[in-house]
Parts: C-alpha cells; sequence; structure tokens
C-alpha cells in the first residue's frame, strides 16, 4: 500500500508545528529555570561587592537573564521566523507511507523514517508526534494525508 500525499512548507504549516510540538515540552518553571540561575547569579555578583567588577558582571547576568525570558516568551514567534527564512520554506514536501516507513521528498532532502526505527509516538489534537530512535522528533499533520493514509499510519505505529 502506497499513500501519497503534497503539501507546501508554509507559515500555517511551521506554526502548526511548533504548536503541536509544543505540548511535549516541560512545564513553565523548566523552561525558565535558566533565567532564574542566571538571575541568581546578577543578585550574588551585585551582593559580593568586588571591587570594579561586581555591579558590571550583575549587570550582565541580569541582561542576560531579561534576553532568555524573552526568547521562552517569542519562542514560537522566533522558531516560525527562522524557518521562514531557511531555504525549504515555500517549497512542496512529498510524502510517502508505505511498508517500509515514511518518505520525505523535497527540493533540498530525502529522508525515509522506517517503522522499526520510531521508538515512540504522540497523538496530538492534530497530528502526531514521532520519536526516532537515533533522536529528536517529527511531527505529521492530519492535514497533509487522506483519512486513508492516517488509518495505515495509526494501523503501523500500533
Amino acid at each position: 500500500m502506497n499513500f501519497e500525499s503534497k503539501f507546501i512548507l508554509d507559515k500555517p504549516h511551521y506554526s502548526e508545528c511548533f504548536e503541536q510540538s509544543n505540548t511535549i515540552q516541560p512545564n513553565p518553571i523548566k523552561r525558565h529555570l535558566k533565567a532564574i540561575v542566571l538571575l541568581c547569579f546578577g543578585l550574588f555578583f551585585y551582593m559580593v561587592q568586588i571591587e570594579g567588577l561586581s555591579g558590571h558582571l550583575g549587570a550582565f547576568f541580569f541582561i542576560l537573564a531579561f534576553v532568555e525570558v524573552l526568547s521562552v516568551i517569542y519562542a514560537k514567534v522566533w522558531w516560525v521566523t527562522r524557518q521562514m527564512w531557511s531555504k525549504a520554506s515555500g517549497s512542496e514536501v512529498a510524502m510517502t507511507l508505505n511498508e517500509q516507513g515514511i518518505e520525505i521528498k523535497s527540493d533540498f532532502s530525502e529522508y525515509l523514517l522506517k517503522w522499526q526505527d520510531i521508538q515512540s509516538f504522540k497523538e496530538t489534537d492534530k497530528g502526531v508526534i514521532l520519536f526516532p530512535i537515533s533522536g529528536g522528533n517529527s511531527y505529521i499533520s492530519k492535514t497533509t494525508i487522506s483519512a486513508d493514509g492516517w488509518r495505515f499510519l495509526k494501523t503501523k505505529l500500533g
């Protein structure tokens, strides 16, 4: 059985990928942990009073903490913007589901994820996140494949 589909790597696709993949992110405390640690370093250096160094070093760590908080708040905007700047943005992707696995082809890459190489998966509201043995994750949107292809995918994933 072969289930083929094509889709465009555009802003709505990237936004959906980020939103659905963000469901596996750690809780807000873990996301802000680096900023909290940097803030503590800043307070420490302000309190220690090393002549000629404490004020500047403390301010440096406060600024780093502020930038880290901004990176968490604007993570989606930054990630989607980076994807839109990539050479793959706007290109057409051909995806094939078959007995071997999931084959992805575009002008810039070819990739085959074999079924046995998928360690686990998590179904989301709008698709599925695959976790290959090699690490990382891949998101497949329900909008990019047919209903029959979706049933085939769910059967193969177990």
